[in-house]
């Protein structure tokens, strides 16, 4: 009788046990936000401490603005742009950036296309803008620390519908903050919509 009773409870356990197993990657799949990673690499680090052109780059002048159409920034004042090929993911792969040092904010900005990866592994390649804090920056964050927001078309990483989504991250470079991110005109900044 005992036998009964424990096989039935086995038949009654085991597949729920194994309905709630399969609904585990799925619901966490149903949570997995269309947020592209971009390493942080150790030039990016070197312009927050040095926020100067290389010998070799080129297009040095004085503009108010970086960037194409929502990936742009407006600079508080004339500043300092130029172009360089810069590794800025350690990957060992040069991309030409271009880059705005806005001194009155005391942000670096760099922008250029280039390869990332999807939370599920997948990879890609867009137009990206990446910002960097400088010494006396008026955010009043730590020298390093910045943000940066990436370009996707719809179904790209999962995304439900074209914009942009990127993350804050520290002096380190590690993620603080992601999700759906918007530049702010106004302040230059980045608003990212946190995901939970």
């Amino acid at each position: 009788m005992k036998a009964i009773v424990i096989a039935s409870l086995a038949w009654v356990l085991f597949p729920a046990m194994g309905a709630a197993a399969g609904r585990s990657p799925a619901s966490q799949q149903s949570t997995q936000q269309p947020i592209p990673k971009v390493k942080v690499g150790g030039a990016v680090g070197a312009k927050a401490n040095s926020p100067t052109p290389a010998p070799a780059a080129k297009n040095q002048s004085q503009k108010t603005s970086i960037g194409t159409g929502k990936l742009s920034v407006k600079a508080s004042q004339a500043s300092s742009f130029w172009t360089e090929e810069v590794d800025l993911e350690d990957d060992g792969s040069v991309e030409s950036t271009d880059f705005l040092y806005d001194a009155g904010r005391g942000i670096v900005y760099m922008y250029r296309e280039d390869d990332f990866i999807c939370q599920d592994g997948q990879p890609g390649r867009a137009k990206m803008m990446e910002a960097v804090y400088t010494t006396g920056n008026k955010a009043g964050k730590p020298v390093g620390s910045g943000w940066y927001t990436v370009g996707l078309n719809e179904g790209k990483c999962g995304a439900k519908k074209a914009g942009q989504y990127g993350c804050r991250f520290d002096a380190n470079g590690n993620p603080t903050e992601c999700g759906a991110a918007t530049i702010n005109y106004a302040t230059g900044e980045v608003d990212v919509a946190v995901v939970q």
